[in-house]
């Protein structure tokens, strides 16, 4: 089998990784692929993955995530329902190795309808909703977030320590497409939502399917702020 600069380096820290599973990222990065390879934190890395949030964080923001790379040791490169289901929440292309043979199978992604979808934290929520909604109506790809859950008991602030590296601007009035930031039963952001137009927004909160609603009577009171995308 013949393998490409990307294969070989890739291939060389999943055998590292051996017999757990390995990971990491192809970014595209101006047109070129950049192999990043990443920690395995998952409790149980002989059987499953999770890459690690800062590498995947720090790859979205100094490029666009082309694939997230795996292993599969001693087993078929062969994607699981849930590295399909992954890959299509995401948008990304998703490769498996199997090491230490070194075959590979790659998953290209179909797209993830906005509205009915059933919430699980991490993959279908709200900012989940938003990355997919700026795909679908603007061609902007906008960074993943992993989220700790809860992270605003711990005092963590994702939206607004972020934001501004993402490419957004706080606004007075929204518009079509623009970002609002709910403080739901706290002082820190901690949901958010798509607005549509005449005080309709988009949304995805926790045990509730993906929806459209009014902003009032009980939304417009937990406001936060709008936000607009403003990077060129």
């Amino acid at each position: 089998m013949s393998y490409s600069a990307e294969d070989k380096y890739i291939l060389q820290h999943l055998l590292e990784a051996y017999p757990e599973e390995g990971c990491g990222i192809l970014q595209n990065k101006k047109g070129k692929l950049v192999w990043i390879p990443s920690t395995n934190e998952a409790e149980n890395p002989e059987e499953e993955f999770i890459i690690n949030s800062d590498d995947y964080l720090k790859a979205s923001l100094t490029g666009d995530i082309y694939a997230v790379v795996h292993s599969h040791p001693d087993a078929s490169p062969e994607l699981s329902e849930a590295d399909k289901k992954a890959s299509n929440y995401l948008g990304v292309k998703y490769i498996v190795y199997s090491v230490p043979e070194g075959t590979k199978v790659e998953y290209t992604p179909r797209e993830n309808p906005l509205l009915g979808r059933e919430y699980n934290f991490g993959t279908n929520d709200c900012w989940g909703l938003a990355r997919d909604f700026y795909k679908k109506e603007f061609d902007i790809t906008l960074p993943i977030m992993q989220f700790k859950d809860n992270w605003w008991e711990e005092g963590l602030n994702y939206f607004d320590d972020l934001f501004e590296d993402f490419g957004f601007v706080e606004v007075a009035e929204p518009k079509f497409g623009d970002i609002i930031l709910f403080k739901i039963y706290n002082n820190i952001p901690n949901h958010c939502g798509v607005y549509l137009e005449e005080d309709i927004f988009m949304h995805h909160a926790v045990d509730r399917l993906s929806c459209r609603e009014s902003l009032y009577p009980l939304w417009i009171k937990n406001i936060s702020r709008y936000a607009r995308y403003a990077k060129s």
